[in-house]
């Protein structure tokens, strides 16, 4: 609910693009055009991605977290999706921990899946990264985004 009240403060689509059958990729969420968010894909769930004319992948997991899909990049790869790994760590996070992936989104082909393990990262990221778009500073995207409670995890 949180991200639907961030999502119509900064004036963006909360509405899911299509629906996968697994609790961990229950949902991709179409946020913009070029931007949407999900949890932990399968790997045969990246093909509907293709065939819904997603260009890239980006997983915010880091390798030694619990669920991490190894074969994810040459699976992604494989299908034609660009692919990239930017690990944002659960521990601490702070701006400093998201920005480098905010910065690494304007460089990749759109439309792209942002995801994570549960979303919660990678609406972080997008949120950040659509607020910046919108000419809002990064600090005060990510106050408004720890005021509504979505860093604790």
């Amino acid at each position: 609910m949180a991200l639907i009240i961030v999502a119509e403060k900064i004036g963006v689509s909360h509405n899911p693009l299509f629906v996968f059958g697994r609790d961990e990729m229950d949902m991709v969420r179409k946020i913009t055009n070029e931007l949407s968010i999900a949890g932990q894909p399968a790997l045969n769930e990246l093909q509907p991605l293709v065939e819904e004319g997603y260009r890239s992948v980006v997983n915010l997991r880091s390798p030694d977290e619990m669920g991490f899909l190894s074969a994810e990049q040459q699976q992604a790869e494989y299908l034609g999706l660009c692919y990239a790994n930017i690990p944002i760590q659960i521990k601490s996070l702070n701006l400093n921990d998201f920005l480098p992936a905010v910065q690494q989104l304007t460089g990749l082909p759109k439309p792209m899946l942002v995801h994570c393990d549960s979303g919660i990262r990678s609406s972080i990221v997008v949120w950040i990264q659509i607020a910046i778009e919108q000419g809002i500073r990064a600090e005060d995207a990510f106050q408004t985004i720890v005021e509504m409670g979505l860093l604790s995890y």
